[in-house]
Formats: structure tokens, C-alpha cells, sequence
């Protein structure tokens, strides 16, 4: 069996590991557009901190691709696909014949329409080159504009701040960071950074960009805000490179691309995992789990992949968050909650037919590995709902059936 995996992410790395389960022997190829081995993205910014050096970035060693027998073409881009001869075009004019194929590519990031903004004039903040080349320019004392208040841009944000750059967030929602905080926890979050130096602006976003005789950028924002900077961040959203399913009959793109139960594409040996499929949420347990069970189905396995509710950790500056499926819910809901202002501490459980369905646990994030279980599973709470935000909750407290029922899987 031939297998081609387009991506170098850590959903092909884990479609590698469940390829041979199933299929010591076949060949299997990765495409990787970067010239780096698969590594961690959430490590760049730490990088950019100095908190970690390039040695650790890497999600897998290349001990790894050579024990599992991976070829690795690093730096080369696949262009196009031809699902009748089963065949992968690269931009260097290789061809690469497959029996199973995985679309790994995941995403890049979104940049809006905004007049004069040039590759020249702004940064993002999602590779290892983007890291690298924001390094140049984030010297103490310089000021940066991040456009978008979400987990890219408050990593991107803290990262700077570390290097002694002042921040300025700009964010179009009416707080930051809004699929995943509600408004009281927004506040808490923004008033933290606020006391940290950070300046933040909602309701509002970025207009035009101009660079000044100085040298330094002027940025015209929507509200008629004038700000001037050194450092443009643009981090306001995620695209899946679906290029190469553009087009083809068989593929249904609906923003990413849509996948069946078993992670296949509607074209014959064809699967897709992570960031580039449809309705998946850009994280990397969801990619990694995805990536697994697309490898087990390419080798002949027969799984399906369950959609899991978004989890998100993400600690800025000394705070830690940590929020799970429909953490922002509040109308319509039964709401638990905890809050704290002045130790920055919230906790906050959503329920929904006597059922958890989100959580949000700012500074005090103990029993979220619980709670993920609880809303994973589906689990009814009733009997120990008035429980769930007490100081002793945790295992022992879940009944019998609970445990007898997971024993029974």
C-alpha cells in the first residue's frame, strides 16, 4: 500500500502512527511546505519568549519518521490532485502515485480586505517562520497593534509583551476572546491585562494602514482612532487550505472540507483530518485524534470519529484559562458559577437538561480534566450537581454507575 500524507502536522504525524498499526510495511510519504519536521505550534510563541530553545519545538523526533519508514519531502508544496490516476502533482513537477491519500494542510491565516496593507507591513502569528521573522522586529521599548483578541492574538500579544514591546489589542467584538469568555469573565481578563499595560480596544478594528516618513506605521482604525506602531499583527481568524480539493467532483467544500463518519472525502481513498476540515475548531487534540483514526481507517480500519466540544488552554501572562464546549452560553442555560475578583479567580459550569455542555475556569482549573469528562461523555449530573464547584469535588464523588458503566465499555 502507497500513502501520501499532504501536511507535515500533527494530524499526519498521528495518521503515521495509526498507519502502522494496521501496516508495518507500506510506503508512506508526507508533503511538508515548511522546511521544518512537525512541531508544536502553541510552542512558537514560548519561542518567541526565549522560554524554550528550536530544539524543542519539534511534536515528534526524526528518529520517529525513520523508525515508522516515512519519506519526508520538507519544503515542497503539492499543486494538484488527479483522483482517477491517484496521483499528487508537487510544484517542483514530481509526481507521487497513492492508494491512500491524507489532506493534512490545516489552515493559514485570514486577512481581511484593509487599505494598504502589504506582506511588507504587518505580521502573523501562526508558523515557525512567522515567529521567526516577528523576532526581528520585537526589540524592548518598540510598540505593536494586534488586530484580533482571540487565542492567536493574546499569544502573540504576551509574547511581545515578555520582549518589553507595549501592546495595544484590537478587537471588533464587544470583548476579547468572545466564542470562548463571556462578558464578566472578558472583563476580568481585560482589566488583568490592563494592569499589566496593555491597552485595549473593542467595538472597533483596523481601517487603513500607512507607513509614515519615520518609518513607523499609521494606522487609521474604524471608531477614526489613530494609532502609530512599529509592529502591525494581523490574527483575526483561520482558512483552511482547501485549494487542492477546489473544483474536484466528489469534494464538498463548505468553508473546510466535509467529511463522512470515517474521515473520507467522497473521493476514493481519500481522507482529510485537523484544521482543514469543515466545522472542526482549529485545536490540536481535535487534529490529533482526527489524524489517528484517518490513519487506522487508511490501513483498513473501520472507526469512526465522534466531534468532540472545543477545549482551549490558554495561560497569558500568569493567568490560566481553560474553557470546554459552549463556555460563553448564558441565556437558556442553567448557569453554576464562582467568581473571585480580586484573586482573578471564575469558574463557571454550563448545563443544559441536567447535563454539562461548558465550562469556563479562570485561575482555579483543578477539576477541569473532570469536567471535560462529565461534558465528553454526556454525562447526567443530577445527583451530584449541587457538588460540582464544591472545594472536595472530584472522582470519588461521581456515583457507582458512573464508573460501573465506563468499566462496561
Amino acid at each position: 500500500m502507497n500513502y501520501v500524507l499532504i501536511g507535515n502536522s500533527v494530524a499526519a504525524v498521528n495518521a503515521v502512527a495509526g498507519i502502522r498499526e494496521y501496516d508495518r510495511e507500506g510506503d508512506i510519504t508526507i508533503v511538508s511546505a515548511e522546511n521544518y519536521y512537525a512541531y508544536g505550534r502553541p510552542l512558537i510563541s514560548y519561542w518567541l519568549e526565549q522560554r524554550v530553545n528550536e530544539k524543542n519545538l519539534p511534536y515528534r523526533p526524526e528518529t520517529f519518521f525513520a523508525r515508522n519508514k516515512v519519506r519526508v519531502l520538507l519544503g515542497r508544496r503539492a499543486v494538484r490532485l488527479d483522483p482517477e490516476a491517484r496521483q499528487v502533482f508537487l510544484d517542483n513537477g514530481e509526481s507521487l502515485p497513492y492508494d491512500r491519500l491524507l489532506l493534512a494542510t490545516g489552515g493559514r491565516p485570514f486577512l481581511p480586505s484593509i487599505n494598504g496593507l502589504t506582506p511588507e507591513n504587518h505580521y502573523t502569528f501562526m508558523t515557525y517562520d512567522d515567529a521567526r521573522r516577528l523576532e526581528k522586529a520585537a526589540s524592548p521599548g518598540r510598540e505593536a497593534v494586534i488586530l484580533g483578541a482571540g487565542p492567536t492574538g493574546l499569544k502573540a500579544m504576551e509574547s511581545l509583551v515578555r520582549r518589553g514591546v507595549k501592546v495595544t489589542l484590537v478587537e471588533l467584538a464587544d470583548r476579547i476572546w468572545a466564542p470562548a469568555l463571556d462578558p464578566e469573565a472578558a472583563s476580568m481578563v481585560a482589566g488583568f491585562l490592563q494592569d499589566r499595560g496593555v491597552n485595549i480596544y473593542l467595538n472597533d478594528t483596523l481601517d487603513g494602514v500607512r507607513r509614515g516618513d519615520n518609518g513607523r506605521l499609521d494606522l487609521e482604525l474604524k471608531s477614526g482612532r489613530r494609532l502609530a506602531a512599529d509592529i502591525l499583527v494581523v490574527a483575526i481568524g483561520v482558512r483552511p487550505n482547501v485549494e487542492l480539493f477546489q473544483d474536484l467532483p466528489g469534494v464538498t467544500i463548505n468553508r473546510g472540507v466535509v467529511v463522512g463518519a470515517d474521515l473520507s472525502t467522497g473521493l476514493p481513498g481519500v481522507y482529510a483530518a485537523g484544521d482543514v476540515v469543515a466545522g472542526n475548531p482549529p485545536l490540536l487534540p481535535h487534529a490529533a485524534i482526527q489524524g489517528k483514526i484517518a490513519g487506522r481507517n487508511m490501513a483498513g480500519g473501520r472507526e469512526t470519529y465522534k466531534p468532540l466540544p472545543p477545549y482551549n488552554a490558554l495561560g497569558i501572562l500568569g493567568l490560566h484559562i481553560i474553557s470546554i464546549g459552549v463556555s460563553a452560553a448564558g441565556e437558556g442555560y442553567e448557569i453554576l458559577q464562582e467568581a473571585d475578583p480580586a484573586a482573578r479567580v471564575y469558574r463557571k459550569l454550563v448545563l443544559q437538561d441536567n447535563r454539562l455542555v461548558g465550562g469556563l475556569l479562570i485561575n482555579k482549573i483543578d477539576r477541569a480534566g473532570i469536567y471535560r469528562y462529565l461534558i465528553e461523555e454526556g454525562i447526567e449530573v443530577t445527583s451530584f450537581k449541587d457538588r460540582l464547584l464544591q472545594p472536595d469535588f472530584g472522582l470519588l464523588s461521581l456515583p457507582d454507575t458512573i464508573w460501573q458503566q465506563q468499566l462496561a465499555k
